[in-house]
């Protein structure tokens, strides 16, 4: 372990520590991960898109695709949710959309998950994280904050974010949401074309010399991407961004192995993602509901996602952004269709685990 990777891990450790601190049931809940997945029950950090509304309009974005329903998430359903979720053992929510910092209810949107329950960071596109915002986050019991930076290129991400200017006010939103105390992630989108670049190593120095982390998000053929399978990324990509986590612990994978925990694609087992409209699917780019929290439990709806082969099996890949073979037998099939389709036209009965 190199210097570096020491430092990471002594900066993890006093983030642990605050969390016993500030959420003690939280810490609790956290500290029974490893043996729940070890008995083969799903621990899922759950993203809930509570609201598709956003400011900005990036190419990945696939909203306007997905098909109205006449029920969506309220304040309400969201207690709910988080209800089912504490009764289950879960121990984390992220809030994106959508951009959350636009909400009006957005108060009591965080008050209905219970902070004191969960573990609860927001994706935001950090256009409105000002100082006084995050310290009032903070303060209504937000823990982290992810903020999007597509690319550490300012002209890229701001093409991507069809707005100028957003590059800045995304950076800006990571040190003053590090100012509030609040735990800070860079979540920045990494295909074939832009990998192997200067970009990649100057975003993941950037972050671990500032005290951030990295969640690399792998491109997916999605959005205006849809079909266009140049963007994912290859093994050799694959190895190149591990070369760069060896000298930049900061910069992480959802593949790579965490705290000795090596779940490899997290899709149900490890996350999953609600929908405006209540469908739960295994991640927010696989457009395949496994049910919806209006018609069924949260419960019943996890012990589905574990029965399908691909979901309840351990994947050394990245389903959707790099395994080839998923991608083009199943997300292929969500392809020019209105989002999400249904689990029973994805599925066969081959795919289920008997």
């Amino acid at each position: 372990m190199n210097e570096k990777q020491m430092e990471l891990q002594k900066q993890e450790k006093q983030k642990r520590e605050k969390l016993k601190r500030e959420k003690p049931l939280v810490f609790e809940k956290i500290l029974k991960i490893k043996d729940r997945l070890d008995r083969g029950i799903p621990t899922p950090m759950v993203d809930i898109a509570y609201s598709y509304l956003c400011n900005l309009h990036c190419k990945h974005c696939m909203v306007s695709r997905m098909a109205p329903k006449k029920r969506k998430l309220d304040v309400a359903m969201m207690r709910s949710i988080s209800d089912q979720a504490h009764a289950f053992g879960l121990c984390q929510f992220t809030l994106s959309g959508g951009e959350p910092l636009i909400l009006k209810e957005l108060d009591d949107v965080i008050a209905a998950m219970q902070p004191d329950k969960f573990h609860l960071s927001m994706s935001t596109n950090g256009h409105f994280l000002t100082e006084e915002k995050a310290l009032h986050l903070k303060k209504i019991g937000l823990d982290k904050v992810k903020v999007s930076i597509d690319d550490f290129d300012e002209k890229l991400h701001d093409r991507n974010r069809e707005n100028a200017g957003a590059y800045q006010k995304a950076i800006a939103a990571l040190f003053n949401a590090q100012k509030a105390g609040l735990n800070v992630v860079i979540q920045t989108v990494v295909s074939h074309q832009n990998c192997k670049t200067d970009r990649t190593l100057k975003m993941a120095e950037f972050a671990q010399k500032n005290g951030f982390s990295v969640d690399v998000m792998l491109a997916k053929a999605v959005g205006q991407w849809e079909g266009k399978h140049e963007v994912l990324i290859d093994d050799s990509d694959m190895e190149y961004l591990k070369q760069v986590h060896e000298t930049y612990s900061a910069l992480h994978l959802d593949t790579f192995p965490t705290y000795g925990i090596d779940r490899g694609c997290g899709t149900v087992n490890s996350l999953l993602q609600i929908t405006q409209y209540g469908d739960v699917l295994p991640c927010g780019f696989i457009q395949i509901s496994l049910g919806n929290l209006f018609e069924e439990s949260l419960a019943d709806i996890l012990a589905r996602g574990m029965r399908i082969r691909h979901f309840g099996c351990y994947h050394k890949k990245c389903l959707s952004g790099h395994d080839r073979e998923f991608i083009e037998q199943y997300m292929t099939k969500f392809y020019g269709k209105p989002l999400p389709i249904n689990w029973c036209e994805a599925f066969g009965e081959e795919d289920f685990i008997q």
